[in-house]
């Protein structure tokens, strides 16, 4: 339980729900970049090729993502497809079946919310991609992988609710 690739999954799942929980979302990419390059570790120290593909593909989106947030909106989004392809790609390289299409529809939303989300939208696509994850894994059976993204879910959400009332809270003292 306990051993190398589960500790460093733990650190990633630690790095991303106190990201998601944060009200500000400076530095949101670049930090779940970081989790999400410890998950491909975690899965490739666990013998998975497709896993430490597809969270590579994603550490680099999330990093590249992260560095142009000041770039057009032409720029980011042709990024963002060039990304999902990549995603697609390694879905369809490394998958297993057909269960590897929603893998690929959760990578393709949380990609394009990456590179074109802002504000409360960057939560909420990332809500949405983990929603598609949780019905990845429960059609493949993974109890952790369900719990992973149920509560990157609720750290969304909790992330939300907290830029929500920070926002209304900066309104009344006006």
């Amino acid at each position: 339980m306990f051993d190398v690739p589960n500790i460093i999954g733990l650190i990633a799942l630690t790095m991303t729900v106190v990201a998601l929980t944060r009200r500000s979302n400076r530095g949101l990419l670049a930090v779940l970049g970081l989790s999400v390059l410890l998950w491909a570790v975690h899965y490739g120290l666990l013998g998975s090729v497709s896993g430490f593909m597809v969270h590579l593909v994603a550490a680099i989106s999330l990093f590249v993502a992260h560095w142009m947030q000041g770039a057009s909106e032409t720029a980011r989004g042709l990024t963002g497809v060039a990304f999902s392809v990549a995603g697609v790609t390694c879905c369809w390289y490394f998958g297993t079946g057909w269960v590897d299409v929603l893998a690929a529809v959760g990578c393709v939303l949380i990609t394009m919310t990456q590179f074109l989300g802002k504000g409360n939208t960057l939560r909420l696509g990332f809500m949405g991609g983990e929603t598609v994850f949780f019905g990845f894994a429960l059609m493949v059976g993974s109890v952790p992988g369900m719990a992973v993204t149920a509560g990157n879910f609720a750290a969304g959400l909790i992330g939300l609710i907290r830029r929500n009332r920070a926002s209304e809270e900066a309104l009344v003292a006006d």
